[in-house]
């Protein structure tokens, strides 16, 4: 055995292999723990505002860090939440692009960090939707995708008011004002064009987050837009409420000559204004500088009915019309509601007072509509009686009129269903003909004239159908030459149902489902059945040749 430096050869190479094994047992170990250690994540994108919250106009700065490095930066601001991870274009609706920066470079002492401003814009307009920006909450997104994945989310408070709410309407109005993002426990003033008026309720001062909800009363002002502002401390926020110009009358019914008031408020500044009845000018006074007024004026002499009392300005201010009514009267007996209803054919008396003397009274059932006439009475008064026409059921107007004066009373139409008919024939399930009879009872009910509805479909459901008969006024029908049914076999016949209408409109359910089938019936076409005569002809003379030519032979 050889041994080298006083060890075996065979121990040298023994010693020499577990060496290896011990280094290819640690590059094993190290590529296993590669394995099950993670790698460190990469540095989520983050995002500071300063400050937090501020008016429209304020330049807010935004400092980041954790973005791709060279990348472009796209900055959002939205009124509309969403998650980190939604995308700006798919999950929001409102937005505005306030700017665009780019993170710092490979290598630079910024890396992948962001340094920029943006101004608070005043109306969002980027996306689907546009809305102005007023106080209230907003948020702030970043993506390295123009409209793209949401990176970082901030919250951002506008500071300044909330859409009051109305927005419009007349002097009186009560407003709701809300306030945001201004220091707390701050007093507040609110002025209307630059006076100071009073907090009708709410909050007199902020509160520990720097909100407020108070009301105010819109005081005597002239149309159009009025400036509201909110002071506290040294911020401020300003809405606009547009007055609308408003009238009133007293009383609102009366005869000829009475003596009527009329008030406004909402209209032009020292400007005149006329007062119109009907068609008639009563009236023309002075508004003040606030634009409010008040006007007396007698009843013209027309004649009863209802008139609409207008007050203009000489700018085109005008408020709706006020109704005035001068007395008159109508009734209808009997009396009927929803319910205690009437029915068609029911007689009815409609009787007035007030009307013209002497003049035809025209009496309209509107619905259908159905007019009758009959003439006024000295006294102006009329009494008449007819039968209440086929009418769907529910509110119906009975209108009398002179040509002048139009009076209406509400009649109430029945709207319970008529009873199934009962179906006779065809019988369940038999052979009929291709012409088939249909037959049922009849339906009785108040409000006539009934009318029945047919239906022949080849399913159960009445998907498929085949034949439909509206409007029949009889309790039976026999399928005409036209309409007739194919045959069919008795496994897949036709199904047929029936329901009952009255001169209401009140429908009754369907009867229950009857079937029948139609025979198979042998039927030739026109030339078929010529050229088979003709056929048939041929070979009875051939026939008839051959058995004389036998008989000739057997003579023989």
């Amino acid at each position: 055995m050889k041994y080298t430096n006083g060890f075996p050869e065979k121990s040298l190479i023994f010693l020499g292999g577990s060496k290896i094994f011990r280094i290819l047992a640690v590059a094993i170990i190290l590529s296993l723990l590669m394995l099950v250690i993670p790698a460190s994540p990469a540095l989520a994108a983050s995002a500071t505002l300063k400050p937090t919250n501020g008016e429209i106009g304020d330049k807010i700065t935004i400092t980041g860090r954790g973005y791709d490095e060279g990348e472009r930066v796209y900055i959002y601001f939205s009124s509309q939440e969403a998650d980190k991870g939604d995308d700006i274009e798919d999950d929001l609706e409102v937005w505005e692009e306030v700017k665009t920066t780019r993170a710092g470079d490979v290598g630079d002492p910024d890396e992948g960090d962001i340094d920029a401003y943006f101004d608070v814009p005043e109306e969002l307009t980027d996306g689907d939707e546009e809305e102005e920006v007023h106080g209230g909450e907003y948020f702030v997104y970043t993506t390295e995708k123009e409209e793209g994945e949401i990176l970082t989310k901030d919250d951002f408070t506008v500071t300044g008011l909330k859409p009051i709410d109305p927005k419009e309407g007349p002097v009186g109005t009560e407003v709701e004002i809300e306030g945001v993002g201004f220091d707390d426990g701050e007093d507040i003033e609110v002025f209307y064009d630059g006076d100071e008026i009073d907090i009708e309720s709410g909050d007199d001062e902020t509160d520990d987050d720097g909100e407020f909800t108070l009301t105010i009363i819109i005081p005597p002002s002239t149309a159009g837009d009025h400036t509201i502002k909110v002071e506290i401390k040294k911020a401020e926020g300003e809405a606009e409420f547009t007055v609308e110009p408003t009238m009133d009358i007293s009383p609102t019914e009366g005869r000829i000559g009475d003596r009527v008031t009329v008030t406004g408020t909402g209209y032009g500044d020292e400007v005149d204004v006329t007062i119109t009845f009907g068609d008639d000018e009563v009236a023309t006074v002075e508004t003040d500088e606030y634009g409010s007024f008040a006007v007396n004026f007698d009843v013209p002499g027309v004649a009863a009915g209802t008139y609409d009392v207008i007050a203009e300005d000489d700018n085109d201010n005008k408020a709706d019309a006020v109704e005035f009514t001068m007395t008159t009267d109508i009734s209808v007996s009997p009396v009927t509601s929803q319910a205690s209803p009437g029915y068609v054919g029911m007689p009815v008396t409609i009787s007035g007072t007030g009307f013209i003397p002497n003049v035809t009274i025209t009496i309209t059932y509107t619905s259908t509509p159905t007019v009758f006439t009959t003439t006024s009475k000295d006294d102006g008064s009329f009494s008449y009686t007819f039968e209440i026409p086929p009418s769907e059921s529910g509110s119906h107007t009975i209108t009398a009129s002179d040509g002048t004066n139009t009076m209406e009373v509400a009649f109430f139409m029945e709207s319970d269903a008529p009873a199934i008919p009962a179906p006779l024939l065809p019988e369940m399930g038999v052979k009929a003909e291709s012409t088939v009879y249909f037959d049922w009872e009849d339906v009785t009910d108040d409000s006539l004239p009934v009318t029945y509805t047919l239906q022949i479909a080849t399913d159960k459901d009445f998907a498929s159908i085949v034949l439909e008969k509206k409007g029949l006024t009889k309790s039976e029908y026999t399928i005409t030459e036209a309409e007739k049914l194919p045959s069919t076999k008795k496994e897949a016949p036709y199904y047929w149902r029936v329901k009952a209408i009255d001169g209401a409109s009140n429908v009754s359910e369907w009867t229950g489902t009857g079937s029948f089938y139609i025979g198979f019936v042998f039927e030739l076409a026109g030339w078929i059945l010529y050229t088979l005569m003709g056929v048939g002809g041929l070979l009875l003379l051939a026939l008839g040749y051959w058995l004389g030519r036998r008989t000739a032979y057997s003579s023989f």
